[in-house]
């Protein structure tokens, strides 16, 4: 679902070349830096998908459910959210330029919630991407600040290697944070998307769209990943926000 960020991050460099960026990677790892890029990508995957479980705890504490801060999920250290499967897999798939995997599902009780039940469940599901575009407005002050020290060259050389690795980490969690929030929030079971949108439905018809995505969601799913159709949906989304935030 991440495949494109690589171009695009590099995309960034190679029009900021004066910085310093895309020779700091070719020196460290080759002189496209793509295996120093896929690494940092795999951290930033971790980071972002941290964040997101950290925005689905965060919110299920807020409505009164005792679980999520018992369970030592209201924080955003990644150990606490990390699955050690879906962290290997993303490691894994991230070195072939396909960051693939899952963290941690976080456990919550909609019927400790202190709101309506459905309403609940729709916040709490909203709660992760929402905390992932956060992120990513956040991390774009550093990231400009980065850019623009980098592109002066206003530093000791030897500064350059944290400077340049420093910003490489910040606009990779930014992008990963963006594919997280445009991807989850799309309708298709088992999306975020799809609790909000369920929960959100009247009734009748929540009740029809349960049973259609329960059905055949995932399959569909699976069929607009694997045919390209979710990066065609999401990449424009993505960068578009992306290059807003950067001013790029």
């Amino acid at each position: 679902m991440l495949d494109f960020l690589n171009g695009h991050v590099r995309g960034v460099m190679d029009n900021h070349a004066t910085c310093g960026v895309g020779t700091l990677s070719s020196r460290i790892l080759g002189d496209d830096g793509q295996m120093f890029l896929l690494f940092l990508l795999a951290i930033a995957t971790l980071i972002a998908l941290s964040i997101h479980e950290f925005g689905h705890a965060w919110m299920a504490d807020k409505l009164g459910d005792p679980g999520p801060r018992k369970d030592g999920r209201v924080t955003l250290a990644p150990w606490a959210h990390l699955d050690p499967l879906g962290t290997l897999l993303i490691v894994a798939s991230t070195l072939i330029g396909f960051p693939v995997g899952w963290g941690k599902p976080v456990k919550t009780d909609p019927e400790t919630y202190t709101v309506d039940r459905k309403l609940g469940v729709a916040l709490v599901a909203g709660a992760g991407p929402l905390m992932n575009l956060l992120a990513a407005f956040v991390l774009a002050a550093p990231a400009r600040f980065l850019l623009g020290v980098l592109q002066n060259g206003a530093y000791p050389p030897s500064w350059e290697p944290f400077l340049a690795i420093t910003f490489l980490i910040n606009v990779m969690v930014m992008l990963v944070s963006l594919s997280l929030f445009a991807f989850n929030l799309l309708p298709l079971y088992p999306l975020d998307g799809s609790h909000v949108l369920a929960n959100l439905l009247p009734n009748d018809i929540a009740v029809v769209y349960v049973r259609i995505m329960k059905r055949y969601g995932t399959y569909l799913f699976l069929g607009l990943l694997v045919s390209g159709v979710l990066n065609d949906i999401v990449g424009p989304v993505v960068i578009g926000l992306f290059r807003f935030l950067l001013g790029v």
